[in-house]
């Protein structure tokens, strides 16, 4: 009995939570609308650090893993939010070992037989990629390999997904796809903001498929440790 209410407190306290990371997210799509940027430098970190609770909360086993990439993926977001080159530089390279990480947790949760269907996935993803690539090489300057580097992690972990999930249609995989394809909506987002259409709904789009591809990455690991 008593075990039944800690359950049920300790569920109560991540909802609680979870309506707080996405209270943060609207105040955050808010500021980025109209560009608060003491706002956006306030509210942009304290998302990974309120996953992260959530998770701790959320988990059984805890991996942590899947913190240290939240945690690099905080990083990031910190350089992100300066208009500075250099400053996006560092944040993609974080960035980059934050995907890594989650490549790497992927591939231990889910055992897989054979490659080909995975490098039949990514296929779609990296054309898409590659033709964004091509529309943008000449404003990629010195951050070229390195969003290179990105495509090709991207690419292999939406292919990952997207067989996975045709091979097994669960809500592990489903969410693991839906993470994927956010991230991969994002890019061409933000494709569109810097080098097309310069228009300042974008960039809060952008934000908030971030913040539901993270929580779908989330929702992920629950499930992938439950299973």
């Amino acid at each position: 009995m008593e075990n039944k209410q800690e359950n049920i407190i300790n569920r109560n306290e991540v909802n609680i939570l979870i309506l707080m990371f996405f209270v943060v997210v609207l105040a955050e799509v808010i500021a980025e609308l109209f560009e608060y940027t003491v706002f956006i430098y306030i509210l942009k970190p304290l998302l990974s650090p309120l996953l992260i609770t959530i998770y701790w909360k959320s988990s059984k086993t805890r991996n942590n893993y899947f913190i240290a990439a939240l945690f690099f993926v905080l990083i990031a977001n910190v350089f992100f939010i300066s208009k500075e080159f250099s400053s996006a530089l560092l944040g993609s390279i974080f960035f980059m070992i934050y995907r890594i990480l989650i490549i790497y947790i992927v591939i231990k949760i889910i055992r897989v037989k054979s490659y080909l269907p995975i490098v039949l996935g990514s296929i779609p993803f990296l054309i898409l990629f590659l033709y964004v690539t091509s529309l943008t090489i000449d404003e990629l300057g010195d951050g070229f390999y390195i969003y290179i580097m990105q495509i090709i992690f991207m690419s292999f972990l939406g292919g990952f997904s997207l067989a996975n999930y045709i091979i097994k249609n669960n809500k592990m995989n489903y969410w693991l796809l839906i993470s994927s394809v956010l991230f991969t909506l994002i890019q061409f987002v933000l494709i569109i903001r810097m080098y097309y259409i310069s228009m300042s709904i974008f960039q809060p789009i952008a934000m908030l498929l971030y913040a539901f591809a993270q929580f779908s990455l989330y929702k992920f690991m629950i499930l992938s440790e439950e299973n």
